[in-house]
């Protein structure tokens, strides 16, 4: 899925970087350090930034990087299996344990739950081959 919004490359990056967009060039770089489970994540967040191409990195807390956050939530979270889990507990390191994800993944759903339960309709573009919806 990720092929269809840019081209994906596994580079070494500085510490503390774990991806980027390149709209220049429509390439996703992801760092080679990074485990399966924030390799998925990271994927799926800078997927979002290719999709609406955008350009620089405005800060974590920037309306560009929240909404990629939030779009990276839904493509790796499925909403049944997050109601489930969080019927068994409520702590966000152990559901992001049980749902294959990192933790600020599930606080963006979690962001996203709080202020439009309804805008967790699956889109078809978020969950072409998403495990659990294919």
């Amino acid at each position: 899925m990720a092929a269809r919004w840019a081209r994906i490359v596994t580079v070494p990056m500085e510490h503390g970087v774990q991806g980027a967009y390149d709209a220049d060039t429509g390439t996703i770089l992801i760092s080679d350090r990074l485990s399966d489970v924030q390799r998925r994540c990271v994927l799926a967040h800078e997927i979002s930034h290719a999709r609406h191409r955008d350009h620089g990195c405005m800060g974590s807390g920037s309306p560009m990087e929240r909404r990629a956050d939030r779009e990276a939530a839904c493509l790796l979270v499925n909403p049944g299996e997050y109601a489930v889990a969080e019927r068994v507990c409520d702590n966000v390191w152990w559901l992001a344990r049980e749902l294959d994800v990192m933790p600020w993944i599930i606080n963006a759903y979690r962001e996203m739950l709080h202020e439009n339960p309804v805008s967790l309709k699956p889109r078809r573009w978020e969950f072409e081959g998403r495990r659990g919806n294919e």
